[in-house]
């Protein structure tokens, strides 16, 4: 005969702390395929000025977004732009603020 005190296949205690671990895990994968998404670039129409300089960004096309250094000190505006197939950045245009018409004053 035997007698032999049997122990339950699974407690509540083990059961509880499976259930944990495994919501522990779930969430820790959910936090780095989060975490692994590349972010979108929020830069468009923001300036900064140091200096003479000013820097603006703008919006060129649907997909390109462009970088506007101002000179203050010597009058010249440059465009830049990133060329993607050549992986790097490119002056799109530049020219000299004097040559900008100044607005004309209506009658």
């Amino acid at each position: 005969m035997n007698d032999a005190p049997r122990s339950p296949a699974i407690d509540t205690r083990t059961f509880a702390i499976g259930v944990l671990s495994l919501t522990a895990v779930v969430l820790f994968v959910g936090l780095m395929l989060i975490s692994a998404a590349p972010q979108p670039a929020l830069a468009i129409g923001t300036s900064d000025r140091a200096g003479d300089y000013v820097m603006i960004t703008q919006q060129l096309t649907q997909s390109q977004e462009g970088v506007v250094i101002i000179d203050a000190a010597s009058r010249r505006l440059i465009l830049y732009a990133f060329d993607f197939n050549a992986k790097a950045l490119r002056v799109l245009d530049g020219f000299e603020l004097n040559q900008l018409r100044l607005p004309q004053r209506g009658g």
